[in-house]
C-alpha cells in the first residue's frame, strides 16, 4: 500500500508543473502597440499588470504609438507583433491586400449619431446629399461608408462626403445654414 502515497506525490507534482507559470527564460517576446489615449487598450494593460502574458509564456512589451496609421505601419513592417485599437487601419490594410486579422472586439454596436435637418426614415434618403465628416479615412468615415453602402448607396457617386475637421458646434451651424445636409 505504499504505492498510494507515491501516486499522490507524482500527481501533485504533475499538477503543480502544469499550473505554475514557466520561468522567464523560456518566454517568447511580444511587442504590442497601443494608442496614446489607450481607452481601447485597457484589456492589454490589465493583462500586463496582472501577469497574464507571463503566465502564458509571453514577455510582453507595451509600446505607446501616437497615431493609428503609424500603429498599422509598425504592425505591417514587423516592428510590433500586435496592436489594440480602432478597426479602421485593419479594414484599410485588408482592402490593400495586407493580411492583418482581428482577434476580437469588446464592442457589439456602433455608438455614432447622424444629425440631419430634414427628417429621414432610411439612410437611402441621403442620396444626392452632402455629408459633413471630421476626417476622410478616419474611424467615423469608415463606419459611415459601411452604413451607407449597407443602405444601398455608392459612397463615391450617390453622396458627397465633405471633410470639415471642425468641432460639433461648427458642423451643426453648417447644417443649419444648408452648407451640408447631414453630419
Amino acid at each position: 500500500m505504499k504505492t498510494f502515497p507515491v501516486a499522490i506525490i507524482v500527481a501533485l507534482t504533475l499538477l503543480v508543473d502544469v499550473l505554475l507559470p514557466r520561468a522567464g527564460f523560456g518566454q517568447d517576446r511580444v511587442r504590442i502597440g497601443v494608442p496614446l489615449f489607450p481607452t481601447v487598450s485597457y484589456p492589454v494593460f490589465i493583462a500586463h499588470e496582472r501577469g497574464f502574458f507571463e503566465k502564458n509564456g509571453l514577455k510582453a512589451e507595451i509600446i505607446r504609438i501616437n497615431s493609428e496609421p503609424t500603429t498599422y505601419q509598425a504592425l505591417i513592417s514587423g516592428d510590433i507583433d500586435a496592436t489594440s485599437g480602432a478597426p479602421t487601419g485593419l479594414v484599410q490594410s485588408n482592402l490593400q491586400g495586407v493580411p492583418v486579422v482581428s482577434l476580437g472586439s469588446w464592442d457589439n454596436l456602433v455608438s455614432y449619431t447622424m444629425v440631419t435637418k430634414d427628417k429621414i426614415n432610411d439612410l437611402a434618403q441621403l442620396k444626392g446629399k452632402k455629408i459633413g465628416i471630421n476626417r476622410l479615412g478616419g474611424k467615423s468615415s469608415l463606419i459611415l461608408r459601411v452604413m451607407l453602402e449597407d443602405a444601398g448607396l455608392n459612397t463615391t457617386k450617390d453622396v458627397t462626403l465633405l471633410q470639415l475637421a471642425l468641432d460639433r458646434d461648427e458642423q451643426t451651424r453648417r447644417l443649419c445654414v444648408n452648407q451640408i445636409n447631414c453630419t
